[in-house]
């Protein structure tokens, strides 16, 4: 990258590589981040014994203690080009387009961890900056105890005992445009 006002070079370092199969491979990058989401009361589990109103939006506090403690369930999990439960019945290989590492780790604020993308569409949309957005998808207990984050952030619950269960590539993800493929 040249600044063209002081006729100096930089190089841009980037956390992507590619290999001889065309594979994109991201050293690492933020899958997830502990902070305040809205969400449908119907996208809460267990929200009709909660006594949550299906379509009342909750801000719901992804707690960092939380997320660290779920790290390691995300090591190794599908990436997916859709939102869509995944199991080993049900693996849903037609939206599988890679995985994620298996070197998972909470850095606050952020759950990181190296990916690869095997799928010649999925690498040319984040490439094009179409889908290169990140949504983690995992099981929570909502806590609907209302309270306040430490920057002062109000919300109606916390999502207590994480455990992932996929990543998918999005447009535009919950947590923010900073949880994205790296670059």
């Amino acid at each position: 990258m040249a600044d063209k006002n002081s006729g100096l070079a930089f190089d841009k370092a980037s956390a992507r590589s590619y290999d001889k199969d065309g594979h994109l491979f991201v050293e690492k990058t933020n899958l997830s981040k502990a902070n305040v989401c809205p969400y449908a009361g119907k996208e809460i589990p267990d929200w009709q014994n909660l006594g949550l109103d299906a379509n009342k939006v909750y801000y719901l506090y992804r707690d960092p203690e939380e997320l660290e403690k779920g790290a390691s369930t995300f090591r190794g999990k599908q990436l997916l080009m859709k939102h869509i439960p995944v199991s080993a019945d049900e693996p849903q290989k037609e939206v599988t387009v890679g995985s994620i590492g298996s070197d998972v780790e909470f850095v606050h604020p952020y759950l990181k961890s190296s990916l690869s993308i095997w799928d010649g569409e999925a690498i040319a949309l984040v490439e094009s900056d179409k889908m290169k957005e990140l949504s983690s998808g995992y099981r929570y207990r909502a806590d609907m105890t209302p309270g306040t984050t430490p920057d002062g952030e109000r919300f109606d619950g916390v999502m207590r005992d994480i455990q992932g269960n996929h990543v998918a590539l999005v447009e535009q993800g919950r947590a923010g445009s900073d949880v994205v493929v790296a670059d």
